[in-house]
């Protein structure tokens, strides 16, 4: 109970301020009155930017009636108005319409719509004139206006030359430089073909407009005027109404829980979801808008309420009094209102954003709720049994299909008879394209079973529709299967070759080492004849042994398994040192070398041991192979980026393989094997030119033989 009392006083309090903060808005009413009217008497209303369009527009209006009455004939405006000369290269038909329909409704407004306004206008070569306002009007283009004359607010005399400029001869109510500037913004301009177009004006007259200052109509000039006057009301207002805000704000957001969860009606508010809150909230602050014309009507008493009261018996005195307690009354329930919306939004940070998104939103519990439907659609998506046959699936598209279409036409009874009919030849051509897509599908799945089956050359020559993606990656998958069978293949038969040659070149040296031992062991043999032995034997295990090395080096080449010294290389002094090394081979040969090497370095970083090695192999294998008395020709070609190395020679036997088949392992050039070798010179080159990065070819044409090498700097 103790709470409840507490919590009630707060309550009031809460109400006092607010009624204290209403009071206390009416209250400024007339010092706003004030403040308001010496601000309005400061404004120009006739420098006003609609006011002056008004007359500029009637300027063209004018003129063309002016024409028209001297030259007793109808003009189209576009006709008067777009300078030839300078459109020429546009079509007119584009903009001409806008010309004359902007011309027309601003003649209907100045026929119809501004009646504040006198004017006149006069051909400046003939004389001839038309006018609204008689003898005041034309006194201002004369001249004879006194400063006196106390009849117009504002006139304006403007001439127009031969060309169109004009110029302003006499005004009142303004500055001339401030209309000028209007005018200048105000000169009509078509847009077409990405460049403006400039409307000429009137020419060779003269023009003048006079606004009354005691204004007898209801039209857009007496608007204008006016609305300067308001403008001043509304501004000052402004800083009345952000004050307020500003008060509301903080009363809300300092309010504790314990009080405002209490108050009157918040119940019933925090029920309301956050986007009608919104909408409430704009509505409220739009009432507190209008507190610009409250004080406007109360400030020149004019106030509609108060002319009810008056007209009812009530005193002038009362009825103020009235309004006032109205406008107290008013403010007290608007803020108060918007008071405990605020209240409401603040309640966001109680019980979490999220929540209150998902509980007090709209758009969030519609959210939720799509979810739900959207997941419940889901799950009865992929309970779907997609293999249950076409014609069942067909039956219930056209059976939920037929329900719509008798929904639709249920309006008109016949219009039954024609759903019926549209079904059934959907049946029939929704049948014929679910069994041209089952045979198209069939067609694929069994051209996938026979490629399952091992038959790598099935093709699809029909087109398979919405299938051909897939008929593309089966093609695919085909010509993969295909090139990983040729490999197994070609793998299989170098493991045969393989194992056959390494039996052959094993068995050859060791067959000759046993051979000579056992002649070793006869005791009738000569010391000659024993060191013949010897030295025969010694050949043949060092034979064994390189054929061994190779192995190891070819074997540590394949698997990648070498460990790679690079450092700064000369290609050219290494070439040079390998032709030192093997110059006993080279000069006991009868080939001649040409020798093409740079005069310069030529650094790379390489292994020096592993490229020695290349060169080599290469260098043996021409002394091996080459024609005898033919030239070998080693070329070394020094590029910015990197160094080419050629090796060129003739072939002494014909040359029956290709260029990709002889750097295979064990592949040799004499297939009769007579000459000594493992067969893996070229392919232990191959493998550490390539471990270093760099690029080796083997061309063969006719029996010539030549090796590429390049590697990178």
């Amino acid at each position: 109970m103790k709470n409840n009392k507490k919590s009630l006083l707060l309550s009031v309090i809460v109400g006092i301020i607010i009624l204290a903060v209403s009071i206390g808005m009416v209250s400024f009413y007339p010092k706003m009155v004030r403040v308001a009217k010496e601000k309005s008497l400061s404004v120009n209303p006739y420098i006003d930017y609609s006011l002056q369009k008004y007359m500029y527009d009637s300027s063209m209006v004018l003129y063309k009636n002016l024409l028209e009455k001297e030259y007793d004939k109808n003009i189209v405006p576009s006709d008067i108005f777009i300078k030839d000369r300078e459109n020429e290269n546009y079509d007119r038909n584009d903009y001409k319409e806008n010309i004359d329909q902007k011309v027309y409704n601003a003649e209907d407004l100045l026929k119809k719509g501004i009646k504040n306004l006198d004017y006149i206008i006069i051909n400046n070569k003939s004389g001839f004139e038309i006018s609204k306002g008689e003898d005041n009007i034309k006194k201002i283009v004369k001249g004879e206006l006194t400063s006196e004359d106390e009849h117009y607010g504002y006139y304006i005399v403007i001439k127009y030359d031969e060309v169109g400029n004009y110029t302003i001869v006499d005004i009142k109510g303004a500055e001339k430089d401030v209309i000028t500037n209007l005018f200048y913004g105000l000169e009509w301009k078509q847009y077409g073909y990405g460049e403006s177009i400039t409307v000429s004006g009137p020419k060779d007259v003269t023009i003048a407009y006079g606004i009354p200052k005691l204004l007898e109509y209801n039209d857009p000039i007496s608007y204008c005027i006016e609305n300067s006057s308001k403008n001043a009301y509304g501004d000052i207002s402004l800083l009345y109404v952000g004050a307020l805000a500003v008060i509301i704000i903080i009363l809300a957001l300092f309010t504790p829980s314990r009080i405002w969860s209490r108050c009157i009606g918040i119940k019933n508010i925090l029920r309301i979801p956050f986007e009608i809150l919104v909408v409430l909230l704009t509505c409220m602050i739009s009432l507190i808008a209008l507190l610009p014309m409250l004080v406007y009507e109360y400030g020149n008493n004019i106030s509609n309420f108060i002319e009810i009261m008056k007209s009812i018996g009530v005193s002038q005195r009362t009825s103020e009094i009235v309004f006032m307690f109205g406008n107290i009354l008013g403010l007290s329930i608007i803020i108060y209102g918007i008071y405990l919306v605020i209240i409401a939004v603040k309640n966001i940070f109680y019980i979490g954003a999220k929540e209150y998104f998902k509980t007090k939103s709209l758009i969030g519990m519609l959210l939720l709720k799509s979810k739900g439907w959207i997941k419940e659609g889901y799950n009865r998506l992929v309970e779907i049994d997609l293999n249950d046959k076409s014609n069942k699936t067909l039956i219930k598209i056209l059976g939920v299909n037929f329900i719509i279409l008798s929904i639709m036409c249920s309006i008109w009874f016949f219009g039954i008879g024609i759903s019926i009919a549209y079904t059934i030849v959907l049946f029939f051509v929704l049948k014929k394209y679910f069994d041209d897509v089952k045979q198209k599908y069939n067609i694929l799945l069994e051209a996938t079973n026979k490629i399952a089956e091992g038959n790598l050359d099935v093709e699809i020559k029909e087109d398979l529709g919405l299938f051909n993606p897939l008929k593309g990656e089966l093609e695919k998958i085909q010509s993969g299967f295909k090139k990983a069978v040729e490999q197994e293949v070609k793998s299989q038969r170098l493991k045969t070759e393989l194992i056959s040659n390494v039996s052959h070149d094993l068995k050859t040296p060791l067959t000759s080492i046993i051979t000579y031992v056992d002649l070793l062991k006869n005791e009738n043999i000569t010391e000659e004849e024993r060191k013949l032995y010897i030295e025969t034997i010694e050949r043949k295990s060092q034979r064994l042994k390189n054929l061994i090395e190779d192995l190891f080096e070819m074997s540590k080449a394949t698997s990648k398994n070498v460990q790679l010294n690079i450092v700064d290389v000369d290609i050219v002094e290494l070439m040079k040192q390998t032709q030192f090394e093997l110059s006993d081979k080279i000069e006991e040969s009868s080939l001649k070398f040409k020798w093409n090497l740079p005069s310069e370095k030529v650094i790379v970083k390489l292994d020096s041991q592993k490229t020695f090695r290349v060169f080599e192999n290469l260098l043996v294998n021409i002394v091996k192979y080459a024609m005898p008395n033919s030239r070998v020709f080693i070329d070394i070609i020094n590029k910015e980026d990197g160094v080419d190395i050629e090796l060129k020679n003739m072939s002494a036997t014909e040359i029956d393989f290709t260029g990709e088949e002889i750097v295979e392992r064990f592949t040799r050039g004499d297939k009769s094997r007579n000459t000594e070798g493992s067969g893996l010179g070229l392919a232990i080159a191959k493998s550490f030119v390539e471990l270093q990065g760099g690029c080796f070819v083997v061309e063969v044409d006719g029996d010539l033989f030549k090796v590429k090498i390049k590697f990178k700097k």
